[in-house]
């Protein structure tokens, strides 16, 4: 067995038949700068094929079966392929193969899982899974409700077989694979929480200054044992620093200084006492610590530069956003009023909106799935945002996969496109 579970691994391409019935795609998924841009007028499945990948990684199997297609093909890096298949009783079948060798067979009907479900919401009252999605949606670990529905109440031993056979077919390869390969969609819909209560900005805003009370607290941490252990360390303490690099360390931590003050990380820059031959030893130990406790907020820093370096000098005009660790992200007009988040226009806040979630919830080896980020955006930004795009990847380390309309998007990038109408009628 040489397939690796636990490393994410990159699509190559996706192999579509028969999708509505009518359409055959062959996407390949391979460029340099790990970007693929889909186009097509309406209908032909620009948001669909998104949504194929972003149901299979999170393992929301349903959706197959409304899902008209004969098969869809999905080859990864390392020779690994993974085939989805519906036969004519719309039974699905999961097959996962390294080389030519299969690793996982899941094959099931949602005629069985129905079966329990319906007899539940005829025979036990106030429990009712009307819908299938949003209940059954992961096979694997979320279960829970079913679960104990099936175990605490006293259901015929027919339907207890039928849906313990049903979640044994499931296997931990499969498991283990679609877990480890990560998906985050960005839907055009993107301003509303999901739960409705509040904006989508707003959430963000609190999301932001979570992460950094969270490393305020990590730091306050680190500091407390590397300063109750500072003695016995120093008097343990055999390399020295030269002044070169005394220099050259103690420039890089006064930029990183810097910027945790610029955006109001930290309080006060850290002073170093005059290097010295005498102090060389008490210098490489304080200067290890200072380096380990500014550390935290490397990665943080890099994605708080590009977020708002994007929005302050390339996006808006007569306002300026803000970071800081009371607000999180705040935005004050060129005369110094601070403004409402609600007050920004639609443009303005689908803009943050996707930006934030590139830069701050997506990480490394991640697939990234964008809908239409043309929506709202005004013909400018819209020609700048490839632009902006390439550099988030070049920082995330992720794959990134767009689905628009807008030639405006594409701007001269058309050698990342994949037109589905062209190549329909190739």
């Amino acid at each position: 067995m040489t397939i690796q579970l636990h490393k994410a691994m990159k699509i190559q391409k996706i192999e579509i038949k028969n999708l509505f019935d009518q359409f055959d795609y062959d996407i390949p998924l391979t460029n340099p700068e790990d970007l693929l841009i889909l186009t097509a007028p309406n209908g032909f499945g620009k948001t669909m094929v998104l949504n194929i990948i972003d149901s299979l990684f999170n393992k929301r199997f349903h959706f197959f079966h409304k899902l008209v297609f004969d098969s869809i093909r999905i080859v990864f890096e390392e020779n690994l392929t993974l085939h989805i298949k519906k036969d004519d009783n719309k039974d699905i079948s999961f097959l996962l193969f390294d080389g030519d060798l299969k690793m996982a067979n899941y094959s099931y009907s949602i005629l069985e899982i129905e079966e329990v479900i319906n007899f539940i919401n005829e025979n036990i009252e106030h429990i009712h899974f009307n819908e299938l999605e949003y209940n059954w949606h992961d096979f694997a670990g979320n279960i829970i409700d079913m679960n104990k529905i099936v175990q605490s109440y006293n259901l015929p031993e027919y339907i207890k077989i039928k849906y313990y056979d049903f979640i044994k077919k499931y296997t931990p390869i499969l498991s283990s694979f679609l877990s480890t390969n990560k998906t985050y969609l960005i839907k055009e819909q993107r301003l509303l929480t999901s739960d409705r209560q509040g904006t989508t900005i707003e959430k963000h805003t609190l999301e932001l200054q979570a992460i950094i009370n969270r490393m305020q607290q990590e730091v306050f941490n680190i500091t407390y044992n590397l300063d109750s252990t500072f003695p016995k360390r120093l008097l343990a303490e055999k390399q020295t620093v030269t002044e070169q690099e005394f220099i050259s360390r103690f420039e890089t931590l006064r930029q990183k200084q810097a910027k945790l003050h610029k955006y109001g990380l930290s309080e006060s820059e850290q002073e170093v006492p005059p290097y010295s031959e005498e102090n060389a030893r008490l210098l490489s130990v304080y200067l290890n610590d200072i380096e380990k406790k500014v550390g935290v907020f490397d990665n943080l820093i890099q994605k708080i530069d590009l977020f708002t370096t994007i929005l302050n000098e390339r996006r808006f005009t007569f306002k300026t956003i803000l970071i800081n660790k009371e607000k999180g992200f705040y935005f004050v007009t060129n005369k110094g009023k601070e403004l409402s988040l609600t007050d920004l226009s639609s443009g303005e806040q689908h803009e943050i909106v996707l930006l934030y979630e590139l830069i701050f919830r997506t990480s490394a080896n991640t697939l990234v799935l964008i809908d239409e980020p043309e929506i709202s955006l005004h013909v400018t930004w819209q020609k700048e945002f490839l632009k902006d795009l390439l550099a988030i990847i070049a920082l995330q380390k992720m794959q990134v996969i767009v689905a628009t309309h807008s030639p405006s998007i594409i701007n001269d990038r058309w050698d990342l496109v994949f037109n589905l109408q062209t190549k329909t009628m190739q």
